[in-house]
């Protein structure tokens, strides 16, 4: 098998939990280990393990200790979304997840994301093309896509 080169930051922010702990930075000036750690769910040495590999890549430091916690904050600003549709985007040719159909004229391609580990990565990507769009989307927080449904002319 062999291995997909990308460059290092774009393969660093692929990763679920790393693409978590660096978007839950964004969001804040800093965070401290044990709010990572209840934010993304893992135990403490997947955390840091996460957390050294963003900060070898210079996307995240650990700007002070105080006692025994840690706290972090984003070194490096990363536009998310290009990352998002460049490294997330399911596809097409994977034909055990994806049927095409014809529907009133028009192609229909569903990918289904069954068995993906990154479906919380296609509904960011689908929330950020829906901004960009200007269409306002009332997608409930705990929302999981399952399916993406691709509609386009003949």
């Amino acid at each position: 098998m062999s291995r997909v080169r990308a460059d290092p930051i774009t393969a660093a922010l692929a990763h679920p939990t790393r693409r978590n702990l660096y978007i839950s930075l964004s969001n804040s000036p800093e965070m401290s280990t044990v709010q990572l750690q209840n934010l993304v769910e893992v135990d403490r040495y997947n955390l840091y393990h996460h957390l050294k590999k963003l900060a070898a890549l210079g996307l995240v430091e650990n700007h002070r200790d105080e006692g025994r916690a840690r706290w972090w904050k984003v070194a490096t600003v990363v536009d998310m979304p290009e990352l998002l549709t460049i490294s997330n985007r399911p596809s097409i040719e994977m034909t055990s997840n994806h049927e095409s159909v014809e529907v009133d004229g028009q192609n229909t391609h569903v990918i289904s994301l069954d068995g993906s580990r990154d479906r919380v990565g296609a509904k960011l990507l689908l929330e950020k093309l829906a901004e960009d769009l200007g269409i306002e989307l009332n997608i409930p927080w705990n929302f999981v896509p399952e399916k993406i449904a691709l509609i386009g002319e003949k």
